[in-house]
């Protein structure tokens, strides 16, 4: 699949895409924005035919992704903000957010400003000791966007989440995972085999799971706890009698691993 600033590839039920801009630490210029929002697009579409069924976001080089990239040509559009945010920066995000499979953002350097917001945007976070996390905008007299003042208060709660915007300072990995922001922070040259194993693990899991955890998970904060306790009955009668679950049950009987077929 020809990219000019990412890689995406689709194997085995695995989608991985790399942000391909190293010498910019892969900052998201109006390219590359498009590209991957052309990416999602693709693996949204596998979906359904579950030839994707997990997918992995990293950074090829040092970086994660440093964020907007201020020196990159604009496209012929207005030069409106708003127009910008709406039209490049929301629809891959929305995209990520919004797709019925396990995602994981492998964080190989700085993830700043929304390259931030792309990386917590994954259901998993995985990071680097090396890595970083830096809400920027208040550095350069803009206001946290691509929903990161969404994102930090419901991963951090006011207090962190306040220092990290109004302060805009470097939040190391191992003091991500520590306060909750992210799964996990492992040594640097672990990441990707641990990033990667976890794929794996997604990519041949109960599908249908997954996408219901995340449908749960999404609508529990609007939900009183009565209405939330309704909506996995209902989701687990569908999945009671999914050929996942029957595997499960077969494959436990069996004493042997399930092997499931995301149906």
């Amino acid at each position: 699949m020809e990219f000019e600033t990412l890689k995406l590839e689709i194997a085995d039920g695995a989608a991985t895409i790399t942000l391909n801009r190293p010498d910019r630490l892969n900052a998201l210029s109006f390219q590359l924005l498009a590209e991957l929002h052309r990416a999602m697009r693709i693996v949204a579409a596998a979906v359904p035919k579950r030839e994707a069924r997990a997918l992995l976001i990293t950074g090829a080089g040092r970086g994660f992704c440093s964020g907007a990239d201020l020196t990159a040509p604009r496209p012929n559009d207005p030069q409106d903000p708003k127009e910008s945010l709406r039209d490049y920066f929301l629809p891959p995000v929305h995209i990520l957010k919004n797709i019925g499979i396990p995602t994981i953002a492998a964080v190989n350097g700085v993830a700043a400003g929304a390259g931030m917001s792309l990386a917590l945007s994954c259901d998993i976070v995985v990071a680097a000791r090396s890595a970083s996390f830096l809400s920027a905008f208040v550095n350069i007299g803009l206001v946290p966007d691509v929903g990161a003042s969404w994102l930090l208060p419901q991963a951090l709660g006011d207090a962190r989440s306040a220092g990290m915007m109004l302060l805009g300072e470097k939040l190391p990995a191992e003091k991500a995972a520590e306060w909750g922001l992210i799964w996990k922070c492992v040594e640097d040259d672990q990441l990707m085999t641990e990033a990667g194993a976890m794929l794996k693990k997604f990519a041949a899991g109960a599908g249908m799971s997954y996408s219901r955890i995340k449908q749960l998970m999404r609508a529990a904060p609007q939900n009183t706890l009565p209405l939330q306790i309704q909506m996995e009955s209902e989701f687990q009668a569908v999945l009671r009698d999914s050929e996942d679950a029957q595997e499960a049950r077969k494959a436990f009987a069996d004493k042997r691993p399930p092997v499931f077929k995301g149906r």
